[in-house]
């Protein structure tokens, strides 16, 4: 299976950059490269299962940064300190209908449920690391619970493009108990 394109690996990396410097604002300090090693893993991980879903489904799943994105969100980074909230999305995944192989392009039909469970899995990965770290009493796993339960909740939007919109149009239900699912180690932090 071939991982990551080039230019996919490059906008993975700028967006994991950009989501620890969104998390550490204003507070750049040592913790910086903890929330680094912790955004990679829960960010590379989310990537590799999108992938293992498509390519299960006959067709393939690609991580793209969307510099607009990244722009408003350390845009919105500079209010934190003010609102003590704000918001940052990074990237989308584009999953195409498509795949090469020994014999050529293959097209497959994707429905709803393809594109649900092709993104849902990458938010289950979020949750399973979320929920493994919940009940672990240290500063690291309460770190790595806050940072996948945000990751999940910012991909959760339903907006056109981000995994929200995709499990949205699957399942209306699925989206909702998947969001309440995703709140509930905040709460419980």
């Amino acid at each position: 299976m071939k991982n990551f394109e080039k230019n996919e690996a490059i906008d993975i990396f700028i967006s994991i950059l950009a989501l620890s410097l969104f998390f550490t604002f204003p507070e750049w300090n040592e913790r910086y490269f903890l929330y680094f090693f912790v955004i990679t893993l829960s960010f590379v991980l989310k990537q590799i299962f999108h992938k293992i879903m498509a390519k299960r489904l006959q067709c393939t799943s690609t991580y793209r940064m969307r510099p607009s994105f990244v722009l408003w969100g350390l845009i919105f980074m500079i209010f934190k300190p003010v609102f003590g909230i704000s918001f940052m999305a990074v990237g989308t995944i584009d999953i195409a209908p498509y795949r090469f192989g020994r014999t050529g392009l293959r097209l497959v039909k994707l429905t709803p449920y393809d594109l649900g469970i092709i993104t849902l899995t990458g938010i289950m990965v979020n949750l399973f690391l979320a929920y493994t770290f919940l009940f672990v009493n240290s500063d690291i796993a309460s770190l790595i619970v806050k940072i996948n339960c945000l990751i999940v909740i910012f991909h959760l939007l339903p907006f056109p493009g981000f995994d929200g919109a995709k499990i949205y149009m699957w399942s209306i239900w699925g989206w909702l108990f998947i969001f309440l699912v995703s709140i509930l180690p905040l709460i419980l932090l």
